[in-house]
C-alpha cells in the first residue's frame, strides 16, 4: 500500500524549490555587480583624463629627494609609448620606470640615478597619458619639481606658422637645446624644454633655467624629438635665445621641408638617340653638360622628365653627364650606350586642346621637329579644306605651334595628312585628328596687379594660383621697387598672389636646412580680388619688403 503525500512533506518541497531559485538569483545579482559593463546611451567622452591632485603626490616641490611620483587621475588611463614621448629635463643618467594601476600612474627613479643640485627637473608626458574608453589625450602634462629651494619659473611663446603658406602650424614641438649643444642638436639629441603648438600656432615653454638656448621647431612624425625622416618639417630661430633677457617674449619661427637630394629614379634610352631622366622632384635650376661629347645636344623638359635629343647621330660609347644643381653641387653619372639603336616611329605625345583667346595650338612629338608642310593639314567642316584657318605656325624643337582662325567659344577640327611633319631623322607622321576649342573673351576676367614695395637689388618670384593652390601664371622679376602685372583672359575664380624673395637668383623657391644655418626664402600670400566674367580688374599690393629692409638698415 503506497503513502499518501503528506501536505508537510509538499511544503517542504517548495520551499527547498523557492530557496534555490533565491539564491541563484543573488549568485547572478553579485556576479552583475562585480562586472561592470560600460553605459550606454549619452555623450561620447571627449575630455582626457583629468589629475586628482589631493591623492597625487604634491605639485611643484621644492626640496626634492629621490621617491616614486604618484599621479591619480578621475578615470582608468593607459600610457603609451612612453620610451619616446615622455620627456625629463635635465636629462636623466638611468631611465625611470612608469607604471600604471588602474587610475594611478606611478614614476620610480632608477636605483643608480642621482638628481642634480638645486636643479629644477620637468617631467613632460607628451601625448602618452590617455584614458582607456575613448583614448582621449591628456596633451604636455608637466610635473616639475626642484631638488633645491626654488622653482624655475622663466618662460617663453613661440610662434610657428609654415614657411610657404603662413598659416600657424598647429601640433608643432617647439623645444630648446643648450647653445653649446651645436647646429646639429636637432637631428643629434632630445631638446631639454619643449611645447606642443595649438591651433593658432602657439607653443608655451615654462618652468625653465637661466641660460642661453637654440630654438628649433620640428613636426615630429615618429614622435621621437630628432629630425630623422625626410618629410618632417622643421625650423630654427638664428640667434639665441637668452634666459632671462628673453623670458616673457613671443618668438616667431617658420617651419618647412628640407629639400630633398634631387636624383634620376629612372635613367633609360627611348631610342638610339634620346636618353630620358625621370627625377625624384620637379627638375628646376639645372644645368647640364656632356664633357666627351663633341656633337650639340637639345635637352626638353616636360614635368618631372629631361630627355636629351642628340639627333641623327647614334650614340656608341658611353658618356660622362654632369649634372649641376644652381647653389647645390654637382652629380656626375656616366651613360652607357645604347642597346638598341633603332630609332622609334614619329608620333605625337601631348595635345593642347582648350585654348584661351589668341593663344596657340601646341602639339608635342617624340622627337625634335625639322619640318612642317602647312598644305599638309585640312580644316574638317562640311568638307576638308587644305590649308583653312591657319595663320601660321612655329617650331620650338619638339613641339609644333599652331596660330589658328578659332571664334571665342566654338570648335574646330583639323586633320594632319601623313607626311605633314618630318623629324630630324626624316621620319614623317600618320594621319593626327586634333580637336581644339577656344574660350570665349565675354567669360573671362582681364587683371592688372601692381606690386609695390620691391627691393630693386632683389629678384622675386610670383606666383597667381587658384584656390586649389595651383599656379595659373608666373614670372620672374629683378631690378624693379615696382611692378605691373598685366594679366589677360584670367578664367574667373579666388586667386592668391604668392611672392618670393628669389635670394640666390635660381628661379625657384629654397626651403631652408637646420643644421646648416640656411632659413628658407621668405615668401608672402596676398588675397586677390574675386574674378569675375568679362570684367576688367586693377589692384595694388603692398608687399613690404622695401619698408622692412629700410627698417634693418635704420
Amino acid at each position: 500500500m503506497k503513502k499518501p503525500i503528506t501536505k508537510t512533506g509538499r511544503q517542504f518541497s517548495l520551499q527547498g524549490v523557492g530557496a534555490l531559485a533565491l539564491l541563484a538569483f543573488l549568485v547572478f545579482l553579485m556576479e552583475a555587480c562585480a562586472n561592470p559593463v560600460a553605459p550606454t546611451g549619452g555623450p561620447r567622452d571627449e575630455e582626457p583624463p583629468v589629475l586628482d591632485t589631493l591623492a597625487s603626490s604634491p605639485l611643484l616641490p621644492v626640496n626634492f629627494t629621490k621617491k616614486d611620483i604618484t599621479l591619480e587621475f578621475d578615470e582608468f588611463i593607459e600610457l603609451d609609448n612612453p620610451a619616446t614621448s615622455i620627456v625629463i629635463s635635465p636629462p636623466l643618467q638611468e631611465r625611470p620606470e612608469f607604471r600604471v594601476r588602474g587610475r594611478r600612474l606611478i614614476m620610480s627613479f632608477h636605483d643608480d640615478e642621482e638628481l642634480l643640485e638645486n636643479t629644477t627637473y620637468t617631467i613632460n608626458f607628451g601625448d602618452a597619458i590617455r584614458d582607456i574608453t575613448e583614448r582621449n589625450i591628456l596633451k604636455n602634462f608637466l610635473y616639475v619639481f626642484s631638488t633645491g629651494s626654488f622653482i624655475d619659473s622663466l618662460e617663453l611663446r613661440v610662434n610657428v606658422t609654415e614657411a610657404f603658406t603662413g598659416l600657424p602650424a598647429e601640433g608643432v614641438i617647439a623645444m630648446l637645446h643648450p647653445w653649446s649643444a651645436g647646429d646639429s642638436a636637432i637631428v643629434k639629441e632630445k631638446p631639454v624644454y619643449f611645447a606642443v603648438t595649438d591651433k593658432n600656432g602657439m607653443a608655451h615653454l615654462q618652468y625653465m633655467r637661466a641660460d642661453s638656448f637654440r630654438l628649433f621647431a620640428l613636426q615630429d612624425q615618429n614622435r621621437n624629438y630628432i629630425l630623422d625622416l625626410a618629410d618632417e618639417k622643421s625650423g630654427f630661430y638664428a640667434d639665441p635665445i637668452i634666459l632671462p633677457e628673453n623670458s616673457g617674449e613671443t618668438i616667431e619661427i617658420s617651419i618647412y621641408q628640407r629639400k630633398e637630394r634631387l636624383f634620376s629614379s629612372s635613367r633609360r634610352w627611348r631610342d638610339g638617340s634620346r636618353y630620358s631622366l625621370v627625377y625624384n622632384r620637379l627638375p628646376q635650376a639645372l644645368e647640364f653638360d656632356f664633357p666627351d661629347l663633341d656633337i650639340p645636344f637639345t635637352p626638353t623638359l616636360h614635368g618631372d622628365t629631361i630627355a636629351f635629343h642628340f639627333g641623327p647621330n647614334i650614340i656608341t660609347d658611353s658618356l660622362m653627364l654632369v649634372t649641376t644643381e644652381i647653389n647645390e653641387g654637382t652629380d656626375t653619372v656616366r651613360i652607357a650606350p645604347p642597346r638598341n639603336t633603332e630609332i622609334a616611329p614619329l608620333r605625337k605625345s601631348e595635345i593642347s586642346a582648350n585654348l584661351l583667346p589668341r593663344e596657340k595650338a601646341v602639339i608635342r612629338f617624340n622627337h625634335l621637329l625639322d619640318s612642317f608642310n602647312r598644305d599638309s593639314i585640312l580644316y574638317v567642316d562640311t568638307v576638308m579644306v587644305e590649308n583653312q584657318n591657319l595663320r601660321d605656325f612655329t617650331f620650338s624643337s619638339d613641339s609644333l605651334l599652331l596660330n589658328l582662325e578659332l571664334e571665342g567659344g566654338k570648335r574646330g577640327e583639323w586633320i594632319l595628312m601623313p607626311g605633314a611633319v618630318t623629324d630630324i631623322f626624316g621620319q614623317t607622321n600618320d594621319s593626327i585628328r586634333l580637336n581644339f576649342s577656344r574660350q570665349s573673351s565675354s567669360a573671362l576676367a582681364q587683371l592688372e596687379i601692381i606690386i609695390q614695395q620691391l627691393d630693386s637689388a632683389q629678384q622675386y618670384i610670383f606666383k597667381l594660383e587658384d584656390q586649389r593652390e595651383n599656379v595659373v601664371r608666373s614670372v620672374v622679376v629683378s631690378g624693379k621697387n615696382e611692378f605691373n602685372w598685366n594679366l589677360a583672359n584670367i578664367r574667373p575664380d579666388r586667386y592668391t598672389l604668392r611672392v618670393i624673395e628669389d635670394v640666390n637668383r635660381n628661379r625657384i623657391w629654397d626651403p631652408g636646412h637646420p643644421v646648416q644655418r640656411r632659413q628658407a626664402e621668405q615668401i608672402k600670400v596676398f588675397n586677390v580680388i574675386e574674378l569675375r566674367a568679362n570684367w576688367e580688374f586693377e589692384q595694388i599690393i603692398e608687399t613690404g619688403f622695401l619698408t622692412e629692409k629700410g627698417e634693418e638698415e635704420e
